[in-house]
């Protein structure tokens, strides 16, 4: 029977930021965040780590106490890392996050699966959400295909841009999320040394032990503007 996955590709090779994954956030790895977060959305079967060989040994202990799997594939050609979780794991449906992004929604994990289904999708995303904070709900099956489809090295790195290039070939749906998250000109992904930083600050003024409110860190980062601007 398939079931439906949450898959967070990640790999220690960031070429603008190596090593992201295992930067600290208020005491522990921007890694384990993502993982805490995942782990609160309630409709997934459960977390695929699609990482790489030279990664893997260096997340493993991390991911104990998780419900997360490991799944090692290529380096560079992600898709064909997915193609393999998918089948591995017998995936109907993926959801993909990425380890870029220690602010990803929970909430709309749910949301977007839901969706997904309602509209039998081939993929589903919320583009509006801060850039960093979204995920997208892809077909397995769609996965597979476009495997034998995509031979642009950039579609194969990214791994829905097949999709997005040809969407008269496939069912994009696009959710548009609350009005209080409605907000895709702040940035929150840490791809840089800068990101780093505003994430930094962020955990720091505002993590507890428990995840950090999407609308909390929206709230923060406005405060923090409009002092700066005063």
């Amino acid at each position: 029977m398939e079931k439906d996955y949450i898959v967070l590709q990640v790999r220690l090779r960031s070429q603008r930021l190596p090593e992201k994954l295992l930067l600290p956030l208020k005491g522990i790895t921007i890694f384990e965040h993502i993982l805490k977060r995942l782990s609160g959305a309630r409709l997934p079967e459960g977390i695929i780590v699609a990482t790489t060989e030279d990664t893997e040994p260096r997340i493993k202990d991390i991911m104990e106490g998780y419900d997360a799997s490991i799944y090692t594939g290529s380096e560079d050609d992600v898709l064909s890392r997915f193609v393999g979780a998918v089948d591995y794991f017998n995936a109907g449906n993926v959801i993909r996050a990425t380890g870029d992004n220690p602010l990803v929604s929970i909430e709309y994990i749910d949301r977007a699966l839901i969706l997904h289904k309602e509209q039998n999708a081939d993929l589903t995303t919320y583009p509006s959400l801060p850039y960093g904070t979204g995920i997208e709900v892809i077909r397995g099956a769609v996965i597979n295909q476009i495997d034998c489809l995509a031979a642009d090295q950039y579609e194969r790195e990214h791994i829905t841009q097949y999709i997005y290039r040809k969407e008269h070939l496939y069912k994009i749906v696009r959710g548009t999320p609350e009005p209080s998250l409605l907000r895709p000109e702040i940035r929150l992904t840490v791809d840089t040394d800068e990101d780093y930083r505003v994430m930094t600050d962020i955990y720091e003024n505002l993590y507890t032990g428990l995840p950090i409110k999407l609308t909390e860190a929206i709230s923060y980062l406005d405060q923090r503007r409009m002092k700066q601007e005063c």
